[in-house]
């Protein structure tokens, strides 16, 4: 055998044996394999949120909101809410897209100072969203939020 041939035969070798590797880098997370991992598991047996008839989708409990101040999701419909009690009139409930507007970090409610505060750049926000201090230039996006006996309800878009 000479140089060449055997060259190739080894350069053969490594692509099929490296091939099993590829596939199973490139196979999608949905596939059945992977659904049935533990932790997918976990994932699959949460309840799904519960959306009313006007469109409003229950993200948490009364309780809850008044216990540590706010409620987060990190999915809602594609974007991450932050949901907070009026500090004006704690009947009412104001719910955020949580991301600042100046570099999508999330922002946590800090009640004593009565801000949305972005741990990334120090950018401020009012309680109704508006901008107290930047960089941030934009408001945070706000939803449209009730509560509804002691459920915390929210309206995507």
């Amino acid at each position: 055998m000479d140089r060449r041939t055997f060259l190739s035969w080894v350069g053969v070798g490594t692509l099929a044996s490296s091939l099993p590797v590829v596939l199973a880098a490139c196979t999608s997370s949905d596939t059945p394999e992977a659904s049935s991992s533990p932790e997918s598991t976990d994932t699959a047996e949460a309840p799904a949120p519960v959306t009313t008839a006007d469109g409003f989708t229950e993200v948490g409990k009364l309780a809850d909101l008044e216990s540590s101040g706010s409620v987060v999701m990190e999915d809602f419909g594609g974007a991450p809410l932050l949901v907070i009690l009026s500090p004006d009139d704690k009947t009412k409930v104001v719910a955020f897209k949580n991301q600042c507007t100046h570099s999508q970090c999330p922002v946590d409610w800090n009640a004593e100072g009565g801000t949305l505060d972005c741990g990334c750049h120090g950018s401020k926000f009012k309680a109704d969203g508006t901008v107290a201090n930047g960089p941030a230039k934009d408001p945070l996006p706000t939803y449209e939020a009730k509560l509804e006996g002691d459920t915390v309800l929210v309206k995507a878009g």
